[in-house]
Parts: structure tokens; sequence; C-alpha cells
């Protein structure tokens, strides 16, 4: 009788158990669910970007807002 009352004690313990971790893991869902969507969405632009120079075709790679590459840049002036 005693061993019965235990065993049913323990799956008790062992359902509330359960259905804690899966509302535990609903809510951090939910609350994680919105950051992930809105760092998606919102990504940092690379600094470095690759351009073909206009004048000799060449290609270069520059942060600068230019279309010519340095030497050509540079016989330009």
């Amino acid at each position: 009788m005693a061993r019965d009352d235990e065993e049913a004690l323990e799956r008790k313990y062992a359902e509330e158990a359960l259905n804690r971790k899966a509302k535990a893991g609903i809510h951090a869902d939910a609350c994680t669910t919105p950051l992930k969507l809105f760092k998606h969405y919102v990504r940092k632009k690379p600094l470095i970007k690759q351009v073909t120079c206009k004048k000799c075709g060449k290609i270069f790679k520059t942060n600068r807002d230019t279309q010519l590459c340095f030497s050509c840049e540079r016989k330009k002036n």
C-alpha cells in the first residue's frame, strides 16, 4: 500500500515537472521570437564593398563611394 502511494506520488511529481518544463519552453520561445525576427530584418551592411573601376575595369575593394580605382583617381587629378 505504501509503495503504491509512493509510486503515484512520484508519477505526479514527474508529470508536474514535465508540465513546468513545457511551460518554460513555451514562455522562453514566446519571449525570444520577436528578438530573432528583429535581428533577421535589421542586418548591418558591410563596410567594405567590391567595386569595378569605370575607367580601367579593375576590381577593387573600398569603403568609399567612388567608381574609380586608386590609380585612375590619381591620374585624374
